[in-house]
């Protein structure tokens, strides 16, 4: 962010999952009433049917389901309104198009969720270990295991903290 900006542009990846509506809402907080939201939600082409006749049929079918995705964000999450927020529904790769809407929107931060699935999988790769690598600006990344801990640990102990 620039000195002379006063608009500060949070990039969110969103895939429907509890971490990713912890990620919406940190960033909705990061942002305050001035902030703009870019809700990244990214979908897989159906790579295995091109060229078939009903390739483009599939294509809209699932590009749809992903712009559902983001219709029932909006759907249940109150406080989007309260910041100014634009939705990025794309084909490809997860982490690559957050990476891509980070650089097209000259994004201050990203923020992501993780689902933590493991050691394994952190070999071959995720999505927050490859935006964390990838990208040119600060990612905070929210692990659902802090939401499973926030359910089970009382409200006062959470303050003490």
């Amino acid at each position: 962010m620039t000195p002379d900006t006063t608009t500060r542009t949070i990039v969110v990846g969103f895939d429907a999952s509890p971490a990713a509506h912890a990620a919406v809402e940190h960033a909705i907080d990061r942002a305050g009433a001035d902030g703009r939201l870019i809700l990244v939600h990214a979908y897989q082409e159906p790579a295995d049917f091109i060229g078939a006749p009903y390739y483009n049929d599939m294509l809209t079918e699932v590009s749809q389901r992903a712009a559902g995705v983001l219709d029932t964000l909006e759907r249940d999450c109150e406080r989007l309104f309260t910041v100014e927020f634009e939705r990025d529904v794309t084909g490809g790769a997860a982490a690559a198009a957050i990476i891509r809407a980070a650089e097209a929107h000259h994004a201050d931060e990203i923020v992501i969720g993780s689902r933590g699935v493991g050691r394994v999988r952190a070999l071959v790769g995720s999505v927050a270990h490859d935006v964390l690598h990838r990208a040119h600006c600060p990612v905070t990344v929210i692990p659902e295991r802090m939401l499973e801990l926030r359910a089970a640990t009382p409200p006062a102990a959470l303050s003490a903290v």
